[in-house]
């Protein structure tokens, strides 16, 4: 009898050293696949970071996919926090969070506005040139601006909470892959004068207000290089901004390789980067469009006067002119 107690006792004692040695194994290993993944898993949103809905929209959350390098597909572990009231205009944010079996955590925001989309008169794309200061000296032409008339308007537009959306938006909305809200408005500027960067940046800056500078590179490419808040830069050309022979500007003589040579010199010169062109006097042909888009710009404006609407061409853009005769009381109508 004693005898079977003392081996029961020794049975006893094997098996809690087993299971001890189990459980620091077990913990080891655990340990050691903490410490080799230390990868974060891939978070991928069925969708863009910022999406503009309309009012009254159901079912706005996007689907999301997350894969792990140790763990695989983790999809089903995707939380998503935050709350968008859709019967209420305003800016909202999801957050979509996943974590692997490691605790490897990934994150990714999608902010979403709810809005009165933009009406069937389209998005105007104001076009400005010049500017001067009264104090100082008197426009030369109808195409320069008083700073203070610019800063009136452009306090407007912040005031009233008008929407400035990005080239990429522009592009989906003509394509019709995305709706805007109904006081959207672009700024583009041609040339790249002096007075522009002089009097109009430090408005726009004043009012964090986002433009376009279309710049004719082989005159001021070098503005180009300085990186300002509220500054993005597009093409004017190279140096197509002159007479042709036939009393047109130079690009509708030009054949095809010398209009791709001065349109890639132009992107070259803004960083490699430009995807949106302002035509010379604003004339175009089918040769300028063809070299346009194969050196990749995505949009081209004309001086033709009009909003951008869902479905146009999107090498033959029109503009809205903003001269030195227009009055605020005018301006408001314009961009109404």
């Amino acid at each position: 009898m004693k005898k079977r107690y003392l081996v029961i006792c020794l049975i006893t004692v094997i098996i809690i050293i087993l299971g001890i040695i189990l459980i620091k194994n077990n913990n080891s290993n655990k340990q050691i696949n903490k410490i080799a993944d230390s990868e974060a898993p891939q978070l991928i949103i069925n969708g863009d970071d910022k999406k503009i809905v309309a009012l009254g929209t159901d079912n706005i959350k996007d689907s999301a996919t997350a894969t792990d390098n140790i763990d695989g597909d983790i999809t089903e572990k995707i939380s998503v926090e935050g709350n968008v009231d859709t019967n209420n205009i305003g800016t909202y944010e999801l957050i979509y969070r996943v974590s692997d079996n490691a605790g490897n955590t990934t994150e990714k925001k999608q902010k979403i506005i709810v809005c009165n989309p933009l009406g069937e008169e389209g998005l105007p794309v104001l076009m400005y040139h010049f500017f001067y200061d009264e104090n100082k000296e008197r426009g030369k032409d109808n195409n320069w601006i008083e700073i203070s008339d610019f800063e009136k308007q452009i306090k407007y537009l912040s005031e009233n909470n008008f929407y400035f959306p990005t080239w990429e938006e522009v592009e989906k909305y003509i394509d019709g892959k995305t709706i805007l809200p109904e006081k959207s408005i672009v700024l583009t500027f041609d040339d790249g004068d002096a007075s522009f960067f002089e009097l109009a940046v430090p408005v726009l800056q004043k009012y964090n207000i986002d433009g376009t500078s279309f710049v004719i590179t082989s005159w001021y490419g070098y503005r180009a290089q300085e990186k300002l808040a509220n500054v993005n830069y597009e093409s004017h050309s190279d140096n197509m901004h002159q007479g042709g022979t036939d009393g047109n500007g130079v690009m509708l003589s030009w054949n095809y390789e010398k209009i791709l040579e001065d349109l890639n010199r132009s992107k070259e010169t803004l960083g490699g980067k430009a995807t949106i062109f302002c035509y010379p006097f604003g004339q175009y042909n089918e040769t300028a469009i063809e070299a346009l888009k194969e050196t990749g710009y995505k949009l081209a404006f004309t001086t033709e006067v009009g909003r951008v609407k869902v479905g146009f061409n999107k090498y033959a853009l029109p503009r809205v002119r903003i001269s030195k005769t227009t009055t605020l009381s005018q301006f408001k109508t314009m961009v109404r």
